[in-house]
Parts: C-alpha cells; sequence; structure tokens
C-alpha cells in the first residue's frame, strides 16, 4: 500500500471536504507533515491528476479547490 505526505493545510482541507464522519488514518510526523497509507486505485488517480511540476500535496488541494468551485490556482 502505498503512502502520500501532506502538508497541515491540506489535512485541514481534507478534514473540511469530508462528507461523512472524518476518520484520521495518517500519522503526523515531527516535521508537522503527515504521513497517509492510500490505496492503489487512489495512488493511480492522484498520480493521473498530478500536472508537470506539482506535488501530489498541490494536487489535492487543487482537486479540492476544484470541487468547492474555487479557482484551482
Amino acid at each position: 500500500m502505498p503512502s502520500i505526505r501532506i502538508t497541515e493545510e491540506t489535512m485541514r482541507m481534507i478534514r473540511s471536504a469530508a462528507i461523512y464522519e472524518f476518520r484520521q488514518t495518517g500519522q503526523r510526523q515531527d516535521d508537522g507533515t503527515w504521513l497517509i497509507a492510500i490505496g492503489d486505485e487512489v495512488a493511480a488517480r492522484l498520480s493521473e491528476a498530478t500536472r508537470p511540476g506539482e506535488t501530489v500535496d498541490d494536487t489535492i488541494q487543487r482537486i479540492i479547490r476544484q470541487h468547492r468551485g474555487a479557482r484551482p490556482n
């Protein structure tokens, strides 16, 4: 199972975008980032959605902003 590292800002965005009760499964790291295990399908979809020069963290934030109807960047 792959893992991703995201910032605290992205974790807050994910929590606020959750439709159902949010169950935190990631582990907060000493540097303040979060290490989160994700499924293979999620990893593949993130890989497909990631633009050149964009991190996974950037991709997740962009997708959440788009879903909310905000400008992606």
